[in-house]
């Protein structure tokens, strides 16, 4: 078995894979004081059975500590991105180092699960939306606030707007408040994203438009460029980077 991790700014995604088939994901909150113990609950049946470990991280101090914490209950090496391991795919970057390794497995993901050639929208934290062309090249991306961040900033600047939960808009018009915050954030970043890839989509053109991130499956409904979703995209990268 193979397990396959994510370490992002709010979550660490993590997927055990059984041959080719993805068995278990689940999720541990990246700065948590009960790292070790949740691990250890979650992956109590596969223990003995885990052969392999990759991580690809954005989170230098998560990364430290997720690779303590799994020292103390898989005796296995683990493969770090970027570190002991490569993308596979070539950063046209100008400056490759400043691209966050998790965005360069997502383009090689892409690339060979839908596609020679790939835009990709990650709705995380942030929102990137990156694309690699036909000859696995990376050629860039754009990074934009997320829908959780920005909806927070919202209320912190605004007093008068209240805080609200990340829900389906009943309309896009709303008739009160709550209402009208969550119809601008779900309308308002679907119609961000159908944007940047309509702009994107002349280094491309005939690109595949995958949605990945732990959001994809509540918001990629509501953007109309969106061609497959797959949240688990970035484990699916990492597993097919330890094929070669």
């Amino acid at each position: 078995m193979l397990l396959a991790i994510d370490i992002g700014n709010t979550n660490i995604h993590n997927g055990i894979f059984k041959k080719n088939t993805l068995k278990k994901t689940f999720r541990i909150p990246t700065y948590t004081k009960t790292l070790r113990r949740g691990y250890l609950k979650k992956l109590r049946p596969y223990l003995k059975d885990i052969e392999r470990v990759i991580i690809v991280s954005v989170a230098p101090k998560a990364l430290k500590e997720v690779r303590y914490a799994l020292k103390k209950i898989i005796n296995k090496k683990i493969l770090v991105v970027g570190k002991d391991i490569n993308s596979g795919v070539k950063n046209l970057y100008k400056d490759p180092k400043q691209v966050g390794q998790d965005r360069l497995v997502n383009a090689r993901s892409a690339f060979e699960l839908y596609g020679k050639g790939a835009i990709i929208v990650d709705f995380g934290t942030a929102i990137t939306v990156d694309v690699i062309n036909k000859d696995k090249e990376y050629l860039g991306g754009v990074i934009t606030p997320g829908i959780e961040i920005s909806l927070n900033a919202l209320t912190e600047r605004a007093s008068l707007l209240p805080k609200v939960s990340i829900k389906k808009p009943k309309d896009i018009l709303g008739t009160e408040t709550k209402e009208s915050m969550i119809s601008g954030a779900v309308y308002g970043f679907s119609s961000l994203c159908d944007g940047i890839v309509k702009r994107l989509k002349k280094y491309s053109k005939k690109s595949k438009v995958i949605a990945t991130g732990g959001l994809s499956p509540f918001l990629g409904p509501y953007c109309k460029s969106i061609d497959k979703i797959d949240p688990n995209l970035t484990l699916k990268g990492l597993k097919l980077l330890l094929e070669e």
